[in-house]
């Protein structure tokens, strides 16, 4: 939950989903902590503390820092973009908003999320959210699993109303 992403308003007109700053906070926390721990160590010239353990670990966190994946939904310039890559480095699509056509939730699995079990948390479905526009392309927004399952279909419902368009849910079995 702590790293699933979230769909942010920014003003009337405009929707983001997309990495919460969480995930950057945890990362940075992460980088920050295995930095002190290996600088701290007394053997050695500083520079020599630093294995290339430590400095893959150091660089993971940091790319999990920079790192950007985010849907922008806005009225105003009628756009649907998406932003992938390094906060400053990173790929942009746009497209046209009026040319989604709907909201789909895709559901893997069985959706065990309303009903005890007696062994516990078992496995549960998978709900992947999709745009789909007028042309049959499929935009893969994200994916959840297990409890955040309900979020999704929160996120889709927001989402279809934002945009105007219908949103398709799976069929419940049973």
């Amino acid at each position: 939950m702590l790293f699933d992403p979230i769909l942010k308003e920014q003003g009337a007109a405009r929707l983001t989903y997309g990495t919460p700053a969480s995930f950057r906070i945890v990362f940075g926390v992460i980088a920050l902590l295995i930095f002190l721990c290996v600088a701290l160590v007394p053997d050695g010239p500083f520079l020599a503390r630093f294995n290339a353990f430590s400095l893959v670990l150091i660089g993971l966190c940091l790319f999990a820092v920079l790192y950007v994946e985010r849907w922008t939904f806005d009225r105003t310039a009628n756009v649907f973009q998406r932003d992938i890559g390094i906060l400053l480095l990173h790929a942009r699509r746009r497209r046209p908003l009026d040319s989604l056509q709907k909201v789909v939730i895709r559901q893997r699995g069985a959706d065990r999320s309303d009903r005890p079990s007696l062994l516990g948390k078992g496995p549960r479905g998978t709900a992947i959210l999709l745009v789909v526009d007028r042309e049959g392309h499929r935009y893969r927004l994200g994916m959840a699993r297990g409890g955040a399952v309900k979020t999704v279909r929160v996120f889709a419902e927001r989402l279809s109303a934002f945009c105007a368009i219908p949103l398709e849910l799976p069929e419940r079995a049973g």
